[in-house]
């Protein structure tokens, strides 16, 4: 269970330090006050107790510190002066007790200005937290919205592997059953067999990993294979719109610390809008998918379409939660690409080049010590 206890935003003292220092410093103000015939207003030093225990941040405390200075700076007045009470005398008892007063005023209010302040923080953590836990949420859902709209490719890509199963199993069959069974060309049927039911199964894994909820788990990945996984998961949906498809894979492999289904999906978005954006383009419609090394710290993945591009208008506002080019569109997809690129400590951006169509593009961080082991 997650601890709720928060930290203060700004340290405070230790209390019992501070009310033992703050003791000290008014019996000896207090001595000093009462007990020698210094004709300076002593009782002003009693602001530095206040602000002692001011520190700590208790405002009963405070207070009650309050009034036991002024009750110390009289009290040592009547000691000091043994009934023979002066203009003089009284002016500077005057002045210590307006000192505390003044301070103790100025500390209370600083104190319920920091209280609120504490509490206007605590109360954007919770929002932020909020904001994170709804971003998970929805992107979660969108995974699960895009795995319906994939519904076509996944049962392609699993009857294909089932129905060559059934072949291959058919084929064993009649070697084995033979006047004189054929052990080598069966054992080949079942090898198939074998080889078909892991293609399979790496689809479903493929599935379930992606409609699985989990909280985020950064991990050292290599972005030429989650390319290759999001084609696989898209191919048939490639097909069917007949985008050519150019991959540009840089060697050796980049790799990148961040959620390996985070990152599919944010690859499967970005897909199928520039398949979607390439709907209406009469020509070729060409899609070009690139992995880089963007420097030391980051590497990055480029998805470039030959669709209708980006007008200059929408370019500001593209990534923009609920904003959208489409009739049906719902302006989700590349809103949430935005937020687990950042939520990673990268950057997501997209182009319009002269040449036509889209380039979107994002960078993330190769590792900063925070990667799980794989």
């Amino acid at each position: 269970m997650r601890n709720c206890r928060r930290a203060s935003p700004t340290a405070r003292p230790d209390v019992r330090v501070v009310s033992t220092l703050a003791a000290v410093i008014a019996l000896a103000v207090f001595g000093i006050d009462a007990l020698t015939p210094l004709d300076i207003a002593v009782g002003v030093f009693y602001v530095v107790v206040l602000l002692l225990v001011a520190s700590a941040g208790n405002r009963p405390a405070t207070i009650a510190a309050a009034w036991g200075c002024v009750a110390l700076t009289l009290l040592g007045f009547l000691m000091s002066h043994d009934g023979a009470y002066s203009g003089g005398a009284i002016a500077r008892c005057s002045v210590s007790l307006l000192a505390i007063a003044t301070t103790s005023i100025l500390a209370l209010r600083n104190l319920a200005a920091t209280t609120l302040l504490h509490e206007q923080v605590e109360l954007l953590k919770l929002a932020q937290e909020a904001l994170a836990r709804s971003t998970a949420e929805l992107a979660h859902v969108t995974r699960i919205t895009t795995l319906g709209e994939l519904a076509a490719p996944v049962a392609h890509e699993v009857t294909q592997p089932i129905a060559a199963i059934v072949t291959c199993g058919g084929a064993a069959l009649r070697w084995l059953n033979r006047p004189t069974p054929e052990i080598d060309e069966a054992a080949q049927s079942v090898a198939q067999m074998i080889r078909d039911a892991k293609r399979a199964d790496e689809v479903i894994q493929r599935i379930r990993s992606m409609a699985k909820k989990r909280d985020r788990l950064p991990v050292a990945v290599d972005l030429n294979g989650i390319v290759g996984e999001s084609i696989e998961l898209m191919r048939l949906e490639l097909e069917r719109h007949r985008v050519e498809l150019t991959i540009d894979l840089a060697v050796p492999p980049p790799t990148a610390c961040c959620d390996r289904v985070q990152l599919q999906q944010v690859l499967i978005n970005l897909i199928m809008n520039s398949v979607q954006a390439m709907a209406d383009v009469s020509g070729p419609r060409k899609l070009r998918i690139a992995t880089r090394r963007f420097d030391d710290a980051h590497t990055q993945v480029i998805v470039q379409d030959s669709g209708m591009g980006i007008s200059e208008e929408n370019s500001g506002c593209l990534f923009n939660t609920f904003f959208t080019t489409k009739a049906e569109g719902m302006g989700m997809g590349l809103s949430i690409c935005r937020s687990i690129v950042e939520a990673h400590g990268g950057r997501i951006w997209a182009e319009s080049p002269a040449a036509g169509g889209a380039v979107l593009q994002f960078i993330l961080p190769v590792d900063e010590g925070r990667c799980h082991e794989q």
